[in-house]
């Protein structure tokens, strides 16, 4: 009687979307910094942090290109002491750090053999950092502390082999730089605060353990319906709405006709809703998008009380400088060249913000706060990948330029001074766009 052959084993497919747990560890430098102009120097950090990432991954034959987000809690920290008298490192003071929260929003690139995919990658990173000088100012003259989301850049590689048809396992590094931005107040002898920041450089080593969900229609039953699974090509054209997320880090600036505050950094996260629609001609996809985000992208500087220093001043008073952009929307021109399930392309058009910006606050003699809409211009690039007939997600960069223009007016004793700033950022997102066609 003829034995019947075993099936063929089935082929790897990296393609579809994925949950995981991971965990590790790192090693990191922090620097710390107020006005005075006190400074820690960099000291190191240590810990260990574990967290959960979500995916998608696709494979167009060896290569399988994808975006990868995840989050979580870590305990990376470390301190130093200061040495003597008020120049010295941190003042004086017991400077530290933490590491709270560590999260990314990045892409994939990598090249399957096997069952082994060796892979390199690079995005957003963000922290949750929390900082501490000194312990009360009449003992050091110096002391403060607080918490505040630091958001950043980062780049490294894995190799993540698969275990069955749904589980894989990888081991990565990450290399992520937080920038240095505000963290929290310091109160000093004086009965005056300053801004002490915060920079950070963090190495992390971590394994992983992922589940993968079969690609197609099933990607997401709770949600409205689709019709089904479609062998392409892939068809872009028609309106859209969805979702996006992530964090943007940039530069402000602040000055007047008299003083010249320099620039400082910002950072922060947004959010909002999205709308678009595509034309597709052959492989073409040319389309326009609008979106209006909430934003938290913000940050400060503190001052110092000798004019000629290029930072916010207050005429013998420890001022502070600060900027927020409340909101952010932008209208953009999209050219996309289809890739069966992924649509790389270019955007560009017009970005609108609400900036909040301040300097001092009274009874200081420098002070003034105003409120105003800006215009100006952004440009990027991004991916997107059909998920489904109905459904697709994305990952986006853009820089936006919302010029150098009058913010408030501020009082000099008697006198009214015109503050102008500038405010520019790099902004990271993803999202998630349902189509109606």
């Amino acid at each position: 009687m003829p034995v019947k052959a075993a099936p063929a084993a089935r082929a790897v497919d990296w393609t579809g979307f994925y949950l995981g747990v991971q965990g590790g560890g790192g090693w990191a430098s922090a620097h710390q910094r107020d006005p005075f102009p006190f400074d820690s120097g960099w000291y190191d950090l240590s810990g260990a942090l574990a967290g959960v990432t979500f995916g998608y991954n696709w494979q167009i034959g060896n290569t399988v290109v994808g975006f990868e987000s995840d989050a979580a809690w870590s305990n990376i920290r470390g301190s130093t002491t200061g040495a003597s008298g008020l120049n010295g490192p941190c003042g004086g003071n017991h400077c530290e750090s933490e590491l709270q929260w560590f999260g990314t929003g990045r892409l994939r690139l990598g090249y399957a053999v096997d069952r082994w995919l060796p892979y390199v990658t690079g995005g957003m990173a963000w922290g949750y950092i929390h900082g501490a000088e000194g312990t009360t100012p009449a003992a050091s003259g110096i002391a403060g502390s607080g918490a505040e989301s630091h958001y950043g850049w980062t780049v490294g590689g894995g190799l993540e082999g698969m275990i069955d048809r749904h589980w894989s396992a990888k081991i990565e590094y990450l290399y992520a730089d937080l920038r240095n931005g505000r963290v929290f107040m310091d109160r000093n002898i004086a009965g005056t605060n300053t801004t002490e920041s915060i920079g950070m450089h963090v190495h992390v080593v971590r394994a992983g353990l992922n589940y993968k969900f079969e690609p197609g229609p099933s990607f997401l039953p709770v949600l409205p319906p689709n019709p089904g699974p479609s062998a392409g090509p892939w068809n872009w054209s028609g309106l859209y709405a969805g979702v996006n997320f992530g964090g943007g880090a940039g530069r402000a600036s602040q000055s007047d006709a008299l003083f010249n505050r320099g620039s400082y950094d910002v950072s922060g996260a947004l959010g909002g809703a999205t709308l678009g629609y595509n034309w597709q001609r052959e492989r073409f996809v040319f389309g326009v998008e609008g979106d209006i985000d909430y934003s938290s992208i913000k940050g400060a500087t503190g001052g110092v009380s000798d004019f000629s220093t290029p930072v916010c001043s207050g005429s013998g008073f420890y001022a502070n400088c600060d900027s927020r952009l409340r909101w952010l929307g932008t209208v953009r021109a999209r050219v996309g060249y289809a890739w069966d399930r992924l649509l790389p392309y270019v955007t560009g058009g017009l970005a609108v913000g609400s900036l909040e910006t301040s300097e001092g606050s009274p009874p200081i003699s420098l002070f003034g706060s105003g409120t105003n809409t800006r215009t100006g211009w952004t440009a990027g690039a991004g991916l997107e990948a059909r998920i489904d007939d109905r459904w697709s997600s994305k990952l986006e960069y853009l820089y936006v330029d919302l010029g150098s223009h009058h913010a408030f007016n501020e009082q000099l004793g008697p006198i009214t001074l015109s503050e102008t700033v500038g405010f520019r950022s790099h902004i990271v997102r993803a999202g998630l766009n349902y189509r109606f066609n």
